[in-house]
């Protein structure tokens, strides 16, 4: 079974034809700023009413008529952070021994030669990456965060460069219920000005 990722945006709103859903061949969409509408080979199968610029679902498509679940982001605000930031479960920590072993782990498995890495840090946060000689990218290697709230959100955005990879109403919408970012506020993030390697959309 292909589970295709659906993020909703305003963006997609009152599009005249409907919308492919990932690289689903025969599953499309339409949102018309409220209600949310699947079609399976040109019929429609699924609709959600109250869906909302940023919400962002599965669509479990398996050769029948696809069928739709809330797609699930982590319960504690230190996963979620970590997790926006593309760092799985294997390479998370939450205190900041846990983190220098995964570390000290992660550089011997990646050391090769020329081997380097970069660190945004602060105050109960730090999150590493390192070069990945065998296609000029980045590998997202160890990370920890304690204690995860709007300033601390705020603070690694902020020093954040390498882009978010998750489209940007779908983090927008994430950071203002979780940690009570107000519009304004997320407007002052240069992440959200196309800040180097911009959000996707």
């Amino acid at each position: 079974m292909a589970n295709q990722k659906l993020f909703v945006s305003n963006a997609d709103a009152f599009t005249v034809k409907p919308l492919q859903v990932g690289n689903s061949m025969s599953t499309t969409y339409t949102y018309d700023g409220s209600i949310l509408r699947i079609f399976w080979k040109g019929n429609e199968v699924t609709t959600k009413t109250g869906v909302k610029d940023g919400d962002a679902f599965i669509i479990k498509c398996g050769g029948t008529a696809p069928t739709i679940c809330k797609l699930k982001v982590p319960h504690r605000n230190d996963d979620l952070l970590m997790w926006l930031l593309s760092y799985d479960k294997e390479s998370r920590a939450y205190n900041e021994g846990d983190y220098q072993r995964l570390l000290s782990q992660q550089r011997k498995e990646y050391g090769w030669r020329g081997y380097r890495d970069w660190e945004v840090s602060g105050k109960n946060y730090s999150f590493t990456l390192c070069n990945r000689s065998d296609c000029g990218g980045v590998y997202h290697i160890a990370a920890y965060v304690k204690n995860a709230d709007k300033k601390m959100a705020k603070e690694i955005i902020q020093k954040w460069e390498r882009g978010i990879y998750w489209p940007k109403s779908f983090v927008k919408s994430l950071l203002k219920k979780r940690f009570g970012f107000t519009d304004a506020e997320l407007k002052e993030l240069r992440a959200f000005q196309d800040y180097n390697l911009p959000l996707a959309e």
